[in-house]
């Protein structure tokens, strides 16, 4: 795509990429995102899942992220979440709760729950094959 190119002119570029189906690059994704027409969007999106999956039904998963934990030895840099072992603050969620979220979110119609939390040393196997 040449950088001489209106920002009219990159968009058409793009979406007839789009619409010969073939790949764009992370930049002209960008470009989409950022300047084309939120209803184009949703045609390229919408044309581009049909080119792949050419079934019209849409379906889509109602779940829940139940934390267990958020006790944790790992300490990961991109974690806002845990607390070291010994933090007053920190917890394990009782089976009790974990029960009333469960059904919480069958009543909501959920299918699906996943599971996760920290890294508990505290926590031995039995527990997370009971939960």
């Amino acid at each position: 795509m040449s950088n001489t190119m209106t920002e009219p002119q990159k968009i058409r570029h793009i979406v007839e990429k789009c619409t010969r189906h073939e790949r764009i690059t992370r930049s002209e994704g960008e470009i989409l995102l950022n300047n084309a027409d939120f209803l184009d969007l949703g045609r390229l999106a919408h044309n581009t899942r049909l080119s792949k999956h050419p079934d019209p039904t849409v379906t889509f998963v109602i779940d829940r992220n139940i934390n267990y934990t958020d006790i944790c030895v790992s300490a990961c840099k991109f974690c806002a979440f845990f607390k070291p072992p010994g933090d007053e603050k920190g917890y394990v969620i009782s089976k009790a709760d974990l029960h009333r979220k469960i059904e919480e979110t069958i009543e909501l119609g959920g299918t699906q729950i996943l599971l996760q939390g920290g890294m508990n040393p505290d926590l031995e196997l039995e527990y997370y094959v009971d939960l």
